[in-house]
């Protein structure tokens, strides 16, 4: 099987027709912590703590998500959060906590909650993933070339969700939101032994798409906790 990620024009002419039907991935942390609405904000100050929790979760809970980013890919995207968090807000030390096993804003509050007195926190940074994934048909290969070859192309398109939570009442200081879109191309008939899986490459898909949403959210908020201003 080969792959390989799609030129920019394969990139644009899909994520247009996604545009177009309106089917991009929906917001999950509203309703994660018992909000129907969730708007962008950063409307307090960042709080210099020393240490602060982190905790990722990749959803797919909802109608038409995509499957969940698998567990080594979400190490490493907590692993390049912890480290932006000490570069770029200041903090000291950043404690990952384990997402709770229900999704029921009560239950996830008190595990959170409890947590956060355990360790001697009192904010926590809760990150949450979701996508949506489409695929159709496409010819492989340079044009009028006989070595074209059929394929599938799959196109991810994730969003990325991060909220500063104060424990103590469970109040969300700020949210910000991150978008974006990668896609892969699949050949249809096998050409070599060395290729990964069909499977471990919509997991690579889903890792990429969700890391560059996440850096798109991160890159706003470290400007938010430097109190660089954002240009219109």
């Amino acid at each position: 099987m080969g792959i390989r990620f799609a030129r920019p024009g394969v990139v644009l002419v899909l994520f247009l027709l996604l545009v177009a039907c309106g089917e991009g991935s929906h917001s999950r942390l509203g309703p994660l912590l018992g909000m129907q609405q969730l708007h962008h904000r950063t409307d307090q100050a960042w709080p210099r703590v020393q240490r602060i929790g982190l905790a990722l979760y990749s959803d797919m809970a909802w109608p038409g998500a995509a499957p969940s980013i698998v567990q080594p890919f979400l190490d490493t995207l907590s692993r390049r959060t912890e480290e932006f968090l000490t570069r770029r807000c200041g903090v000291a030390s950043v404690v990952p906590i384990a997402f709770p096993a229900s999704t029921q804003r009560a239950q996830m509050q008190k595990e959170f909650t409890s947590r956060g007195q355990e360790i001697g926190i009192a904010h926590l940074l809760l990150v949450v993933l979701s996508s949506r994934e489409h695929s159709g048909p496409v010819t492989l290969g340079e044009e009028r070339m006989m070595t074209q070859m059929s394929g599938t192309a799959v196109e991810n398109t994730a969003l990325a969700e991060v909220a500063l939570v104060r424990l103590a009442d469970y109040g969300v200081t700020i949210v910000l939101p991150g978008w974006a879109t990668e896609t892969l191309e699949l050949l249809d008939v096998p050409i070599g032994l060395d290729q990964p899986t069909r499977e471990h490459s919509l997991e690579i898909l889903r890792a990429q798409a969700g890391q560059q949403a996440l850096d798109q959210a991160l890159h706003v908020m470290g400007k938010w906790c430097e109190r660089i201003p954002e240009k219109d």
